[in-house]
């Protein structure tokens, strides 16, 4: 009888390869800055990253992308880490966020919805 490992069962070495390529520190405080970037609970982030739990697929996407990681590969380890742009398709240019864009980006994914759609009104209004 063969038993198959759980999805996330390498999940979590994959998040942390993906992780290594932004400004979310490896180490001991690694779990902290996940919980606190992407607004949930530290032991969310601790089941992410020791590879028991896995994120909705909404996350999964957002992760993917501030990681500049393949949906694919972070999700079940198939494929590049890494796709290039395809064909034909406009090269996508990843900017680092300063320091002050970052801080601005985890307050606003620390609003309520109500409170993030007045922001928006506010800025809005600016234009």
């Amino acid at each position: 009888m063969s038993l198959k490992a759980p999805a996330s069962s390498h999940f979590g070495q994959r998040l942390h390869q993906a992780l290594d390529r932004t400004m979310i520190p490896p180490g001991r405080q690694r779990t902290t800055a996940l919980a606190n970037y992407y607004a949930i609970a530290r032991e969310t982030a601790r089941l992410w990253l020791a590879g028991r739990a896995m994120p909705e697929l909404g996350r999964l996407i957002e992760i993917a992308d501030d990681c500049r990681v393949s949906l694919n590969w972070l999700a079940t380890g198939r494929g590049p880490m890494v796709v290039p742009p395809s064909l034909g398709e406009e090269a996508k240019s990843y900017e680092v966020l300063s320091p002050d864009e970052q801080k601005v980006l985890r307050a606003v994914r620390k609003l309520s919805a109500r409170r993030r759609q007045g922001l928006l009104t506010l800025l809005d209004a600016r234009d």
